[in-house]
């Protein structure tokens, strides 16, 4: 008898956690690096978000025209 192991089926879940946990040191150290330039929290906020749309767009470029001619939807690393 062949045994099997059941899936969660979810299992990347961990990983969004596990990136931000790797990222995290770095992270304070940029935006502590930008306070001391004399920016506030907001303003690096702002820039952190068009910083990272403008990221998602970069990666999702490649993929757009391979979609439209795919007849299923290949798996993204991206959340968007």
């Amino acid at each position: 008898m062949v045994k099997t192991i059941e899936t969660n089926v979810d299992a990347n879940a961990g990983r969004d956690f596990e990136c931000q946990l790797a990222m995290s040191d770095q992270f304070r150290l940029l935006t502590e690096f930008a306070e001391h330039a004399g920016w506030s929290w907001d303003e690096i906020a702002m820039a952190l978000l068009e910083l990272t749309d403008d990221y998602v767009a970069a990666m999702r470029t490649p993929l757009e025209p391979a979609m439209a001619h795919a007849k299923f939807a290949p798996k993204s690393n991206t959340r968007h």
